[in-house]
């Protein structure tokens, strides 16, 4: 860790937390504590996703944030050391809780994970309440359950609303990564919840009592189903944000106009985290059964041992793929491979050594094939790999360094192993799969006939097979 980088972590924490500070204390209102104070949660979930940031120096400038915003503002030192002091001892307190339970780093990516957040939130929250209403008690003689109920709701609600903002976002590797996730299928998918939402707001308006602020419900669970977790909780925020300012100048018409006290705002603290917090959860569960979804479909699709196509997955999408590429009257090459005297390595070194030296040679032949292309594993050591839209020379390119690549790099690993290798090209794709794993069977048999470790190709343009193989 240089010098350099830890300067430059600890400033962007000193500007984070100012900055968030700032804008809860302007926007509260007179006489009152921050309706919406995120600072904490921010500087608490930066801590949780980075623990780099975890050191003594962080809290220091944490703390010469928060004292910066109260100066800046108006407020003494006496004031702000204790309000910040009660600050500081929440996020403390979690840090410690994360510590304990072994949950460093932290990312919401389940249910299970949204549990532990909404622990970690509670009791952050209690610790910064109760250092607070204790303050309270000893240095100006106020009600200890006020101050502790009254932070307690507005802390909770911060951490449940921007906790979940920060530890489930992806930030993207380059422009290259953010064009590739920001496609017009995925921007269209997200508009649409999202302009239901914002629909809310004029319809809310002119909404009397309490129906405004669970109007958006609906909407924001129909995000919750529809778009990420982050963009959720993102707008989560910005609807409870709004909910809270507009309660706050009574144009929500929550409680009694123009007259706000104590069990009015922690009422309308709770209900915003509840209104918040469901389709948060929604979209964790969703996230979790879309991943649940992507690993069933990977069992299915992929050979569990290799990570490469299993049989019937290469059969289903090469004979796809072939009829496509006769449409556009594309080339193509089909390998067959296949290990060389792969059962001796099972009988002298074991079985799994075996299994280690078939994922070594997929990964191998996967790294020297195009995304476009398909490789799969027939059964046993038996592959093939479908070349779409593959001149002859660079079919043969391809089956070359694949043979080559397998001769140095085994032989490097300490397993030395070798492959046959059959290919069939053809011109124009009017065979069928059957016809063309056929000629490439053929063409394998003979490589290993003629001393194995070889590639053996077939031109096989305008030849019409006599038999044929099931898939």
């Amino acid at each position: 860790m240089t010098r350099t980088s830890r300067t430059v972590r600890l400033l962007i924490v000193f500007v984070v937390v100012l900055a968030a500070a700032l804008v809860g204390i302007l926007t509260r209102a007179p006489g009152l504590l921050a309706t919406f104070w995120c600072a904490n949660a921010l500087l608490l979930g930066m801590m949780m996703r980075w623990p780099v940031l975890i050191e003594w120096p962080t809290w220091l400038a944490a703390m010469v944030g928060y004292l910066s915003a109260d100066l800046l503002t108006g407020s003494s030192l006496s004031m702000a050391v204790q309000l910040n002091s009660a600050n500081l001892v929440g996020v403390t307190f979690g840090v410690l809780l994360l510590r304990c339970t072994k949950r460093i780093p932290f990312r919401l990516v389940d249910s299970n994970a949204l549990v532990w957040m909404v622990i970690l939130g509670a009791g952050s929250a209690i610790a910064t309440a109760s250092t607070a209403g204790l303050l309270d008690r000893v240095i100006r003689e106020e009600s200890f359950t006020d101050t502790l109920v009254h932070w307690g709701s507005t802390e909770f609600m911060a951490y449940l609303l921007v906790l979940p903002l920060i530890l489930s976002v992806t930030i993207p590797s380059g422009f290259a990564d953010l064009r590739r996730k920001l496609t017009w299928r995925t921007i269209g998918t997200m508009m649409v919840p999202l302009l239901a939402t914002a629909a809310c707001v004029p319809i809310a308006l002119r909404i009397e009592g309490p129906i405004a602020l669970v109007l958006p419900i609906p909407a924001l669970l129909w995000c919750a189903t529809r778009i990420s977790v982050p963009s959720t909780a993102f707008v989560s925020v910005v609807w409870s944000v709004w909910s809270l300012m507009m309660a706050d100048t009574g144009r929500l018409d929550v409680g009694e106009q123009g007259h706000t006290n104590w069990s009015e705002d922690v009422i309308t603290s709770i209900a915003v985290t509840l209104i918040a917090l469901g389709p948060i959860a929604v979209a964790c569960a969703t996230q979790e059964r879309r991943a649940a979804e992507r690993e069933l479909f990977r069992a299915v699709e992929y050979d569990n041992l290799t990570g490469v196509l299993s049989r019937g997955a290469f059969l289903r999408q090469a004979e796809e793929q072939l009829k496509r590429e006769s449409e556009t009257q594309s080339p193509v090459g089909l390998l067959m491979l296949d290990l060389d005297h792969f059962k001796n390595i099972n009988d002298t070194h074991g079985h799994m050594t075996g299994d280690t030296v078939l994922a070594d040679f997929a990964a191998r032949a996967a790294d020297r094939v195009s995304g476009a292309d398909l490789i799969g594993r027939l059964g046993g050591e038996e592959f093939a790999v479908l070349l779409t839209g593959s001149s002859f020379a660079r079919a043969s390119e391809v089956a070359e360094a694949i043979r080559s690549a397998q001769v140095e790099e085994s032989t490097a690993s300490g397993v030395a192993s070798t492959v046959s290798i059959g290919l069939a090209w053809v011109d124009h794709p009017t065979l069928r799969l059957a016809a063309l794993m056929i000629a490439a069977d053929e063409a394998m048999y003979d490589a290993k006939e003629s001393g194995r470790n070889l590639v053996k190709a077939r031109d096989v343009s305008g030849v019409v097979p006599k038999r044929h193989i099931s898939g």
